[in-house]
């Protein structure tokens, strides 16, 4: 007979992602005052913005956001009148995505509310904190793109690249302060 294995939810970080998302969600939407846009409809509106004429194929890499659910979101967003969705050059069967005047008029409107919701988001964490906290995050979204091994072996290999950069500062600071003694 099995024996019922009991599961913490206040330690699980599936379930404290999930409602970190939420408390995300609320401050994002709390941040941009009411207007009607989503943090993954603002997702593809910052890559846009970063690159006109993406393809959808490209957005998915941008955002993470899954290819079906971006075709939707797009398509959505076309129907809306801020995007526009063209063939892409050289490549038929793709969609290249640029703004609409209101799609740029909405991004304009929404940015500063967006940056106000990080704001929020990190004031939940002591300051000494955040830096840790965004670089985790980032290490979580880097091994969704690239699988947890790869991700683990660029982090690897980041953290060594930091620490060179690290030990050489601190020769150059020798070097300066025995300059000084001189």
């Amino acid at each position: 007979m099995a024996v019922d294995a009991d599961f913490d939810l206040s330690v699980s970080p599936g379930h404290l992602l999930h409602r970190a998302q939420q408390f995300a969600a609320d401050r994002f939407s709390e941040a941009t005052g009411g207007v009607e846009i989503t943090q993954r409809q603002f997702a593809v509106l910052c890559a846009v913005k970063a690159n006109e004429g993406l393809t959808q194929t490209q957005l998915v890499q941008a955002t993470g956001i899954d290819r079906s659910t971006l075709a939707e979101l797009v398509s959505r967003m076309a129907a809306k009148g801020l995007l526009l969705r063209e063939k892409a050059p050289g490549d038929a069967r793709a969609n290249a995505v640029r703004f609409t005047d209101d799609g740029r008029k909405l991004y304009q409107t929404v940015i500063h509310g967006a940056q106000a919701a990080d704001e929020a988001i990190l004031s939940a964490l002591p300051k000494n904190k955040r830096a840790s906290f965004a670089e985790a995050l980032t290490r979580i979204a880097r091994a969704s793109e690239l699988g947890a091994e790869a991700a683990k072996l660029e982090a690897k290999k980041a953290k060594a690249a930091l620490k060179a950069k690290d030990k050489d500062a601190k020769a150059g600071d020798k070097k300066k302060k025995k300059k000084k003694k001189k």
